[in-house]
């Protein structure tokens, strides 16, 4: 099993570029697509959990573990996004309070 570091995974670590290299785009702009893609893939394990759902309500799936796995990727995805959400709005807010 390979394990990836946090950087390959939300190129999170992508947001600020080594010394001496030029940046490809605003860090602004590089943080609301790494939300945007989080965002998008947390909509496809939902989705992918809702379909497994119907799979097996209508009987074409007998694999009640395979919808189990699926929906609680679906819930590890999401609560996941809200702490990181949580978390950035906490700091815009510290941000917020600083005195210039």
């Amino acid at each position: 099993m390979i394990i990836k570091g946090i950087e390959s995974g939300f190129g999170i670590g992508k947001g600020f570029p080594a010394s001496g290299a030029k940046p490809a785009s605003l860090p602004a702009e590089e943080f609301g697509r790494v939300i945007g893609d989080m965002v998008s893939k947390v909509n496809g394990a939902q989705l992918d959990a809702d379909r497994a759902i119907q799979t097996l309500a209508t009987g074409e799936s007998k694999g009640l573990h395979e919808v189990m796995i699926a929906m609680e990727k679906s819930s590890i995805s999401f609560q996941f996004l809200a702490q990181v959400r949580n978390k950035a709005l906490e700091a815009y807010q510290e941000i917020m309070r600083m005195q210039v």
